[in-house]
């Protein structure tokens, strides 16, 4: 009896001494996706593989509008990640105390990793490598699609930034990233330009973007026995002798998303304080967030929104079709409105809304994918010689991150015919009913 009592324990702690510990550092596939703080590298296609040039047909306009580039947190965030520095000290003693279950070289990896006094010092500044995802994607664009982006005059394109330095920037590292030195961007005056109409709009900042009740479901999610779950082990990894409160985590998140570097593939040793399961779930957090605050769950103004800037794109390929008009078109703007671009074009939506009680793991609604730092729509516009009625034919190709827009038309290739009734009907959209006038400013 008491050999048998001796060998169960032998083999316990044989097997316990010889499996193989789940080490965040020698991970070969770490998850990557980050809500709208993803690297855009991450989720990006290639137009330069995807273009879709139709047979017997030649480019004529482009229209792009698209997140700026990777920036710094912004003040009310740095707040939070400045509360959890500390936290490193804490992590670290742990587990020299034998207190946490981290691996070695994860610790060590924190132990040595040092804050970037910029990304404190500097809210909302576009960084280095935001700089250069913007720059990488028109040095791609402009070798795709030559035809709408080489010796570009002054009357051929427009290129308009959202009010802001973080747009600015990303349209001064776009355009050099075309090849150009001089190209003029249409400056915003003020908060509520074509690609934000959102923002002076009184009623929606009012009732949605600043309403507790937009962010009521996130918070619920986080109140969930899945979350608490998730909370209590993640204490548990660490060994810390204090509870964790729902800001310190998503505070962590952000020092593990936001120093993060998918251009150059290298992940913060933030990221080891959490599993894969626990970055999805925090994940879901986001999708939540962007939901009701731009999403389906806040339509009432989402479509509105949406459409105006849409109607822009069917306006500037009526007028390329005319032989009028611009060359290339490119807005540069923030998530929100890229939000509010899908729910316009009624894409991704769930059959069900997002809710706290249930995460679906198959949902369409992925922030990560649709409002991540350079995520972009780019429409091009063809012309495909004459028909037997001798009339011009035109398509209409779309693209997503880069990628064929397959949610729209035949593989994301529209006929005139199709592209004009699902965007001609955006021309009667005003914010006349839903915005207050005298609060645009």
């Amino acid at each position: 009896m008491k050999l048998s009592i001796f060998l169960t324990v032998f083999v316990t702690l044989f097997i316990k001494a010889v499996m193989p510990i789940d080490c965040f550092w020698s991970t070969d596939c770490k998850y990557k996706y980050f809500s709208s703080k993803t690297s855009y590298e991450n989720v990006r296609g290639d137009i330069r593989d995807s273009i879709v040039k139709p047979e017997g047909c030649e480019l004529i306009s482009g229209w792009t509008i698209m997140r700026h580039g990777k920036k710094n947190p912004g003040s009310k965030f740095l707040r939070n990640i400045n509360s959890v520095l500390n936290f490193k000290d804490h992590i670290v003693s742990s587990y020299d105390n034998g207190n946490s279950s981290l691996c070695a070289q994860d610790v060590d990896n924190l132990r040595e990793w040092k804050i970037d006094t910029s990304f404190i010092n500097n809210p909302n500044k576009i960084t280095n490598e935001g700089y250069q995802e913007m720059f990488t994607f028109g040095s791609r664009i402009k070798e795709a699609l030559p035809e709408i982006f080489n010796n570009l005059r002054e009357e051929e394109y427009s290129i308009q930034p959202t009010f802001g330095p973080r747009s600015e920037v990303s349209a001064e590292a776009l355009i050099k990233g075309l090849g150009y030195k001089d190209l003029i961007t249409e400056k915003a005056t003020s908060n509520s330009s074509l690609a934000s109409p959102y923002g002076a709009c009184k009623p929606y900042n009012n009732e949605v973007h600043d309403n507790p009740d937009s962010y009521k479901m996130s918070l619920q999610y986080m109140e969930t026995p899945e979350y608490v779950n998730m909370k209590e082990k993640l204490e548990k990894r660490l060994g810390l002798n204090f509870t964790l409160t729902n800001k310190n985590i998503i505070a962590i998140y952000d020092l593990c998303r936001y120093t993060s570097y998918g251009l150059t593939n290298e992940f913060s040793p933030w990221c080891a304080v959490f599993t894969q399961e626990d970055l999805k779930m925090i994940e879901y957090v986001g999708d939540l967030e962007h939901y009701y605050r731009s999403g389906y769950g806040a339509s009432k103004f989402s479509t509105t929104f949406g459409r105006t800037v849409l109607a822009d794109l069917f306006n500037k390929f009526e007028q390329a079709k005319n032989n009028q008009g611009k060359k290339t078109t490119v807005h540069i703007t923030h998530s929100t409105m890229m939000d509010m671009v899908l729910v316009a074009l009624n894409v991704f939506k769930d059959t069900n809304p997002l809710t706290a009680g249930h995460r679906d793991l198959n949902r369409k609604w992925r922030s990560t994918f649709l409002s991540t730092f350079g995520v972009n729509l780019i429409a091009i516009l063809n012309r495909c010689g004459k028909s037997d009625e001798k009339l011009d034919e035109y398509k209409v190709s779309f693209y997503w991150n880069e990628r064929p827009f397959l949610e729209l038309c035949n593989g994301g290739v529209c006929s005139w015919q199709e592209f004009e009734s699902i965007f001609k009907p955006f021309l009667n959209a005003t914010t006349t009913d839903i915005c207050e006038h005298n609060q645009y400013h």
